[in-house]
């Protein structure tokens, strides 16, 4: 134990930053935040050692820990919404459903019993009227909802 409080009583303000560096390291490779308010914490005991307090290791102890507990309950609240943001310019980039939503197709085949084909671009698609009727060949359809490979369709007439 007293090579311990040796080392920390001799450590250079350096060693400091270098742990820093170390957790920020951990930081970018697991995304989780978990070892970034430590990091600054440990930036803060490193600026800390700088001032005359040479040999006050206990007092950097002190200093890293508290810093790590505050930055750790109350920041955050503050860092989440830029880390985790849910408005993109693509919110359907992954849901080609959605993507189809509010387009118009044409009928390719006549709906029988609510349901048919309808052409969107260079596809056929499976879909049903949201209604229930029977939309003829060539009539123009607005897309309404999809389920998977099906498209719910209303007469956009």
């Amino acid at each position: 134990m007293d090579g311990f409080v040796t080392f920390l009583a001799e450590m250079p303000f350096w060693y400091w930053w270098v742990f820093a560096l170390a957790l920020l390291t951990i930081e970018l490779l697991t995304g989780s935040t978990y070892f970034f308010w430590p990091a600054i914490a440990a930036l803060a005991a490193g600026l800390i050692d700088l001032w005359p307090l040479d040999g006050q290791w206990q007092i950097q102890l002190i200093v890293f820990a508290a810093v790590t507990i505050v930055l750790s309950v109350f920041a955050p609240p503050y860092v989440k919404p830029w880390l985790h943001r849910t408005q993109t310019d693509h919110m359907t980039l992954n849901e080609r459903g959605a993507q189809k939503i509010g387009r118009r197709a044409v009928v390719d085949e006549t709906f029988v019993n609510g349901a048919g084909k309808v052409k969107l671009g260079d596809t056929l698609w499976l879909a049903e009227s949201e209604n229930g009727e029977n939309l003829t060949e060539g009539a123009m359809v607005e897309i309404t909802r999809a389920e998977g490979t099906k498209l719910l369709v209303k007469s956009a007439c």
